[in-house]
């Protein structure tokens, strides 16, 4: 699709609606409005949708924009960015790959998930690319949502992706020059880490406050930077509330000295504007449409994408009169030709049309008996109930051991969830007498969580476990 000279965004947050839009002329482009308005938390969700479609409607109205020319950006929390490193052979079948592996680095499945992937380098034996996941229950009523007003977006992307694609329009970097984008937007900050222009990591994570101070440098300077990386990097700093007086708090604090908003220069804003900064992802929303964007990544179901034109309408009329007067005799005798032989061609098939409906009808007859026999041999060794396993791991967890997604085939368990220490979980569980061959399916991650009782750091694990000898021996 060709870049358009107007586009317009939708920028949903937790709390928050932000609209963009953008217009493209010989001057460069210029934020003709925007909209930041509150709206209720996704738990009312009545109240939510009619707050959000009134926004809307009245947004479109009021500047008389089209409702199928429109990109979208979720909240990040919705999503799970994974950034890896491939053997390069796997570039000509690359999405399959990526989709197969799914279960490997998401705690989904891949039936469950919409992704895509964008390529950040490559050589002779590895590929370096981001991948972005997320669930199709996360996404879905947001596309419900905007069809109940018309609206078909021709893109969906997250703020940190508009964000670094909004800074990259604005600044080109030396190789060894790092930034550090910082959003701040309760209850979340994201930390997106640049050197020169290729982009190393993301971070999102709950805001970590001790007396109403926020702390992002501290894991900045801990876990993503070098112990001589600092004179070197350059933070900028947005968001609903990141603000002028949380960028001078930090440059107080932590002494930093290159510390600001982000560029802007670039783009005209209206007179008596919001402070940019407050929605500087929101604007880089409608910007994928409008320039080729430094990170291309889409997470719109491939079935809703408005199919690229190939040609040109022009073109192909100058193309298809020439063919005619060119061609014209011999496209009779072809014509004619191709007539005899597709007589042919159908008196064949209706006489072979009822052997090839007993084939399909022999087909799936044996396909439904296959599958009534999987089902009978499948209940005769379930041999082991739910329940019972369901009380076994109650009797031997402790209190403090959060499972949050339980899968059980009749064969083998697989449980995902949070614990003061994953380690300890293995030997619990191998105590049992109901399991065996007890080991991790995914490297345990720590994380922070926002819990009634404030934060708390747990270990993620993703633990599989055998039914000990499918309880045959009794």
């Amino acid at each position: 699709m060709g870049r358009l000279h107007t586009s317009f965004g939708i920028d949903f947050r937790q709390n928050h609606l932000v609209l963009a839009l953008l217009k493209k002329s010989f001057g460069g482009i210029r934020v003709v409005d925007s909209l930041l308005h509150p709206i209720p938390p996704e738990e009312q969700k009545e109240d939510r949708e009619a707050q959000v479609i009134n926004l809307i409607n009245g947004f479109v109205l009021k500047h008389r924009l089209r409702r199928d020319t429109v990109s979208l950006s979720i909240p990040r929390e919705k999503s799970l960015l994974r950034f890896l490193k491939l053997p390069a052979s796997t570039k000509e079948n690359l999405r399959k790959v990526l989709e197969y592996e799914t279960p490997r680095y998401t705690p989904f499945e891949k039936e469950d998930v919409y992704f895509d992937s964008h390529l950040l380098g490559e050589d002779k034996t590895w590929l370096s690319l981001v991948v972005i996941y997320v669930k199709r229950s996360d996404v879905d009523p947001y596309l419900s949502l905007l069809k109940k007003i018309g609206i078909q977006p021709t893109s969906i992307q997250i703020p940190s992706i508009s964000a670094i694609n909004l800074f990259s329009y604005h600044r080109s970097l030396a190789p060894k020059e790092i930034s550090v984008l910082v959003e701040v937007s309760e209850p979340y900050y994201e930390i997106n880490l640049l050197q020169g222009n290729e982009w190393k990591e993301s971070l999102h994570l709950p805001i970590a406050s001790e007396g109403g101070r926020f702390h992002p440098i501290d894991l900045i300077q801990h876990s993503l930077l070098g112990p001589n990386d600092l004179s070197n990097t350059h933070f900028y700093v947005y968001g609903i509330d990141g603000d002028e007086t949380l960028i001078s708090n930090l440059k107080n604090t932590f002494g930093l000295k290159s510390i600001s908003p982000p560029p802007i220069g670039r783009m005209k804003l209206p007179k008596d504007f919001i402070p940019y900064s407050k929605i500087y992802p929101s604007l880089g929303v409608p910007l994928k449409e409008m320039v080729v964007p430094r990170v291309d990544l889409n997470i719109l179901p491939d079935e809703l994408r408005k199919k690229k034109r190939k040609i040109g309408k022009p073109l192909l009329i100058v193309l298809f009169t020439l063919l005619l007067l060119v061609g014209l005799n011999q496209g009779v005798s072809l014509y004619r030709n191709a007539q005899t032989e597709l007589r042919s061609v159908t008196e064949e098939m209706t006489k072979r049309k009822p052997e090839v409906e007993a084939i399909e009808r022999l087909q799936k007859e044996k396909e439904v008996l296959l599958k009534e026999m999987a089902e009978l041999e499948k209940i005769g060794s379930e041999e082991v109930s739910k329940i019972e396993i369901l009380k076994e791991l109650t009797r031997l967890l402790p209190d403090s051991v959060w499972i949050w997604n339980l899968k059980y085939n009749g064969k083998e368990v697989d449980m995902t969830g949070y614990a003061d220490s994953a380690s300890d979980l293995i030997s619990l569980l191998d105590k049992s007498p109901l399991f065996e061959k007890v080991e991790f399916l995914a490297p345990v991650t720590k994380e922070r969580l926002l819990r009634p009782e404030g934060p708390q750091e747990k270990e993620r694990f993703r633990i599989k476990a055998k039914l000990e000898g499918r309880r045959s021996g009794g």
